[in-house]
C-alpha cells in the first residue's frame, strides 16, 4: 500500500489564549495541498519496521511510530508491518509533514487491517499524537479548535486558485516561536474568521484576508521570511507564513500575471520556489 501524505497550509490561524493543561487555545483554517510525502505500509514477518530518507528523523521518536504504537494498542492486533516514508515536504516548515505522516500511517494501518478503528476511534487516536494530525485523518480543508482537536470540516471553493511556496533553507521550530508569542497583543477572531465559522468559504475573499497570530514573532525573528512576505504582497497581492514557519506561501488567482518572474526574484535570495494546487484527496 502506498498513501499520498499531504501537506498543510492555515488561511487562518488564531491563537486565543493559553490553556490550563498547558496548551494554546487555537482557531485555524487548514487546507491540503498537493505537495506530499510517500508512505509505503506492507505486512511483514513480524515486528514495527520503519525508515525513513532524512536521518534526523529515521528513529522511534517519529510521529509515525508513535501512531502506529497506538494503532496496535488500541487494536490489540499484534505488529507486523514495515513502513517506509519517502520525504518531499520541507521539515520545521509550518506545512505539517511530521503530524500528516502520523495521520496517513494511522488511515493506512487502519485499512491494511480492515477498519477495526471506527471514524470516531481514529480522531481518538490522533488527538493523543500532536496538534495537527486531527486534520489530516479527516478528509478536505477544515477549522481546528481546542488545541488543534477538535474538527469542523468545511468545503471552500478553491477552483482556479493555486499556492504558491516560498521555502527557505532553513526550519524554524514550533516551540521557538510559542514561547516568544506575547498574547496580550493578540486581538481574537476578526470578521472573516467569524464568517468562515459559519460555513461560508470562498478562496477569492479569504486570500484577501489571511491571517496568522505565529507572524509577530516569526517575522520579527528573521528577516528574510519578512522580505519574502512583504515581495509576495507588493507582486501578488497577499502572503502569509503558514503555521509556524519557516515557509511562506501566496494564494494565486488567474489575475496573477507575473508568476515566473516572482519566482526569479525570490530565488536571487537563496529561497526555493514551488507552485502546487489545492489538493484533491481520495476518501479512502
Amino acid at each position: 500500500m502506498i498513501l499520498k501524505s499531504f501537506a498543510k497550509i492555515n488561511s487562518l490561524l488564531y491563537v486565543l489564549g493559553k490553556r490550563p493543561d498547558g496548551y494554546h487555545e487555537l482557531f485555524t483554517l487548514m487546507h491540503k495541498i498537493d505537495l506530499f510525502d510517500l508512505i509505503e505500509i506492507e505486512r511483514n514477518d513480524g515486528g514495527l519496521k520503519f525508515s525513513i530518507n532524512i536521518d534526523e528523523l529515521n528513529n522511534q521518536d517519529n510521529l509515525a511510530v508513535k501512531a502506529a504504537r497506538l494503532f496496535f494498542e488500541k487494536t490489540g492486533i499484534k505488529p507486523q508491518v514495515s513502513i517506509e516514508i519517502e520525504k518531499h515536504i520541507p521539515v520545521g516548515g509550518g506545512l505539517g509533514g511530521g503530524s500528516s505522516n502520523a495521520a496517513y500511517t494511522l488511515k493506512g494501518l487502519n485499512e491494511l487491517f480492515d477498519f477495526p478503528l471506527s471514524r470516531g476511534e481514529l480522531f481518538e487516536v490522533a488527538a493523543k499524537i500532536g496538534s495537527d494530525v486531527s486534520f489530516f485523518v479527516e478528509h478536505g480543508d477544515a477549522i481546528a479548535e481546542g488545541r488543534g482537536e477538535i474538527i469542523t470540516k468545511v468545503k471552500c471553493n478553491t477552483e482556479g486558485f493555486k499556492v504558491l511556496l516560498a521555502i527557505p533553507n532553513f526550519s524554524v521550530s514550533t516551540a521557538f516561536v510559542y514561547k516568544r508569542l506575547r498574547l496580550t497583543k493578540l486581538k481574537g477572531l476578526n470578521k472573516m474568521a467569524l464568517t468562515v465559522k459559519d460555513g461560508l468559504c470562498s478562496m477569492h475573499e479569504l486570500k484577501n484576508h489571511l491571517h496568522n497570530d505565529l507572524e509577530s514573532v516569526v517575522l520579527k525573528e528573521f528577516d528574510l521570511l519578512k522580505w519574502i512576505k512583504e515581495t509576495l504582497i507588493k507582486e501578488a497581492g497577499n502572503g502569509l507564513v503558514s503555521g509556524s514557519g519557516s515557509c511562506v506561501f501566496s494564494i494565486l488567482g488567474s489575475e496573477v500575471q507575473a508568476e515566473e518572474g516572482l519566482k526569479e526574484q525570490l530565488e536571487t535570495r537563496g529561497v526555493l520556489c514551488k507552485t502546487v494546487n489545492f489538493a484533491e484527496e481520495i476518501l479512502r
